[in-house]
C-alpha cells in the first residue's frame, strides 16, 4: 500500500461520497488528521465495531449447516466465524513472527487485527438457512430486475463450465456486450461487502460501519464483480465480491493494491482459516451426534493399515501401496470405498480414491486419534476431552503452529506472487487436499441427508414466498400503507418508483438481514399462517 492510498483510512475521512462512485486523485492530494482520544489502532476499532454490530449478533441465528438453534451442540454462523477469527488471527501471528525479517514492510500487508476482523466478518451479509437461498435470492433479484436474457450466460447444462457451445465458455457467451450496471443478483460474499459499507449502523452522517481501507480489502475473498467474473475463464465457481451499487467503496478497498485480481495476503489468510476450521468443527459436529461415521472410517482406515507391510513406518511412502488400498477396500465394501468414489466422480476435489484412502490410514496413526475413537460417540467425561484435543491437534498441524523456526516450514509459508515482492500465503497442495477431503465428509453423510433435504425444500418455499410478498408490499404508491418497517420504508421512500432494480435489492437486503427466527415468523404472519399479535413488531431494527 502506498503512501497516498493509506491502508487505515476510512471511507468517512474523504470528501466524497463513495456511493457515487470513486476518486482515487482526490484521495492521494488529501491528508488526513489521525489524531484521536481513542486508545485502540485503527484496525482494533474495525474489529470491535464488527462485534458490536447487529449483523455480526444475528449469526447466532443463521444456519451452519444444521438448522440454527436445533441443538446447541451445532455450529452457527456466530460460533463458527468466532472460530474462524481466532484461527485466522493465530496464523497471522505465526507468519508475522516467522517472516518479519525476510519481507521489507511486512506489516503494510499483514496485521493480525486485519484479519480477526475480516474472519468476523466474511459471513455477515449471509441470509438464512444456507447457501439454497442464495441461489434463490440471486434468481428472485435479477428476474425483478429483468434480467431473464442474462440467465442464460450463466447456464451450465453439462456441468463442465460450458454453456453448451463447442468450444465456448458460458463466461464467454455475449460477455462483452454485457453492461456491468445491469448485471444484478445476489452473492453471500458480495451481501457481506455491502453490509459493511452501506447497511450498517455506527454513528449519524456516516454510511455502513466505515471501516478502514485495510479490512474492506481483506474481506474480499474474490475481489471482482460479477460481469468481471462473466469475462473470465477462471474457475471461480460464480463467485464475486461486490454490487454495481458498492463499486465505488470496492474502488476505495482496492486502491493502492498492486495485485490486480488477486486476494490480498490478509484475505488469503481468512479465507484459509474459514476452511479449515468449518472442515474440522463439522466432522467434531456430526461425529458427536451420529450422522457421520467417524469411528467406522477409522475402523475400516485400521483394517486397511493392517495390510500394509510389518516395517512398513512413517517414513515410508504410502504411495506405494495405494492399489493394495483400493483392492481391499472394495472387495469389502468399505464405507471408505464409497466416500473415495463419490470424492473421485462427483466432486471437483483433486483427489482419487486412493489418495482418500492414505489419507484415512495416515490419519488412523495421528497422535491424538485414539480408541475411544472407533466406538460411536457417547458423551463420556474421556471422549469429550479427547474430541476437543484431537480438533486442537488437528488445527495446529494445518497451521504448523509446532514449528519454532522458519526453515522448519514446509507446508504453510509466505512466498512471493509478483515481480514487486508482495507477500502470498502458500499452502501444500497435500494440506488442501486434506481438508477438502474433510469438507466432503459433511456434504456425504450430512448435506445429502433426506431429513436435511425435506428441511431445505421447506425453508427454500418459506423464503421465496417471502420474498414476493415482501416485493409486493414495497411497491412505490403503496409503501407507506404497507407492512414495510423502518429501515426500509424510508429506502424505499428514496429510491426512484420505477427503479425495480433498487426495490428487489432492498427487499434482498431485508430478508438477508433478518435471523431464521424472525424470517419465519414474518412469514406467517404474511401468510395468515400465524397472525400474532398487534404488539409484537417482528422486524426491529
Amino acid at each position: 500500500m502506498t503512501a497516498d492510498f493509506p491502508r487505515d483510512r476510512r471511507p468517512s475521512d474523504l470528501d466524497q461520497d463513495l456511493s457515487s462512485g470513486y476518486d482515487p486523485e482526490k484521495e492521494s492530494e488529501k491528508s488526513v488528521d489521525r489524531d484521536t482520544e481513542d486508545q485502540r489502532r485503527p484496525f482494533e476499532r474495525d474489529r470491535d465495531r464488527i462485534l458490536y454490530s447487529r449483523e455480526f449478533r444475528r449469526l447466532k441465528d443463521v444456519t451452519q449447516v444444521a438448522r440454527a438453534g436445533e441443538s446447541y451442540l451445532y455450529h452457527d454462523r456466530l460460533t463458527h466465524s468466532l472460530k474462524v477469527a481466532q484461527v485466522g488471527r493465530r496464523l497471522a501471528e505465526l507468519l508475522e513472527k516467522f517472516y518479519d525479517a525476510e519481507f521489507e514492510n511486512l506489516d503494510n500487508y499483514l496485521d493480525p487485527e486485519v484479519v480477526e476482523t475480516a474472519s468476523l466478518a466474511h459471513d455477515i451479509g449471509h441470509p438464512p438457512f444456507g447457501h439454497e437461498i442464495e441461489e434463490l435470492l440471486d434468481d428472485k433479484v435479477r428476474e425483478k430486475s429483468g434480467e431473464d436474457g442474462v440467465e442464460e450466460n450463466f447456464e451450465d447444462t453439462e456441468g463442465d463450465g460450458r454453456n453448451g457451445e463447442e468450444g465456448e465458455t458460458n463466461r464467454d457467451h455475449d460477455s462483452e456486450e454485457q453492461d456491468e450496471s445491469k448485471i444484478q443478483g445476489f452473492e453471500g460474499n458480495a451481501q457481506s461487502f455491502r453490509a459493511v459499507t452501506r447497511l450498517g449502523s455506527h454513528r449519524s452522517g456516516i454510511e455502513g460501519i466505515d471501516l478502514t481501507r485495510a479490512t474492506l480489502n481483506a474481506i474480499q475473498k474474490y475481489p471482482w464483480s460479477r460481469a468481471a467474473d462473466a469475462k473470465t475463464d477462471e474457475d471461480t465457481d460464480d463467485k464475486w465480491g461486490y454490487y454495481p451499487s458498492e463499486e465505488g467503496y470496492f474502488e476505495f478497498a482496492r486502491a493502492g493494491t498492486a495485485d490486480g485480481r488477486n486476494k490480498i495476503l490478509e484475505a488469503e489468510i481468512m479465507d484459509y482459516a474459514d476452511d479449515l476450521t468449518y472442515a474440522i468443527h463439522d466432522v467434531e459436529d456430526f461425529y458427536r451426534s451420529g450422522l457421520l461415521p467417524f469411528d467406522q472410517l477409522l475402523r475400516e482406515a485400521g483394517e486397511l493399515r493392517n495390510q500394509l507391510p510389518d516395517d512398513f513406518g512413517e517414513d515410508d511412502d504410502i504411495g506405494q501401496h495405494t492399489e493394495l488400498l483400493r483392492s481391499y477396500a472394495k472387495s469389502y465394501d468399505m464405507k471408505l470405498h464409497d466416500f473415495g468414489q463419490y470424492i473421485n466422480d462427483d466432486t471437483n476435489v483433486e483427489a482419487s480414491i486412493e489418495d482418500v484412502l492414505s489419507f484415512f490410514v495416515e490419519l488412523r496413526d495421528f497422535a491424538t486419534v485414539v480408541e475411544e475413537f472407533y466406538t460411536p460417540y457417547e458423551g463420556t467425561q474421556s471422549e469429550r476431552n479427547l474430541l476437543n484435543e484431537f480438533s486442537s491437534s488437528m488445527i495446529s498441524w494445518y497451521l504448523e503452529a509446532t514449528e519454532d523456526d522458519p526453515g522448519d516450514r514446509e507446508y504453510v509459508e509466505l512466498g512471493e506472487h509478483d515481480e514487486d515482492g508482495n507477500p502470498t500465503l502458500l499452502v501444500d497442495n497435500d494440506l488442501r487436499q486434506e481438508i477438502e477431503i474433510l469438507k466432503q465428509l459433511t456434504f456425504y453423510y450430512v448435506i445429502s441427508n433426506p431429513t436435511l433435504r425435506g428441511q431445505q425444500k421447506g425453508q427454500i418455499q418459506v423464503i421465496d414466498e417471502l420474498f414476493e410478498l415482501l416485493y409486493d408490499e414495497a411497491a412505490p404508491k403503496s409503501v407507506d400503507t404497507s407492512a414495510i418497517l423502518e429501515p426500509y420504508r424510508e429506502r424505499l421512500n428514496d429510491t426512484d418508483e420505477d427503479d425495480d432494480t433498487a426495490r428487489a435489492r432492498i427487499v434482498a437486503d431485508m430478508i438477508s438481514n433478518m435471523p431464521e427466527t424472525q424470517a419465519i415468523e414474518m412469514y406467517e404472519r404474511m401468510s395468515g399462517a400465524r397472525p400474532g399479535s398487534l404488539q409484537d413488531t417482528i422486524m426491529r431494527q
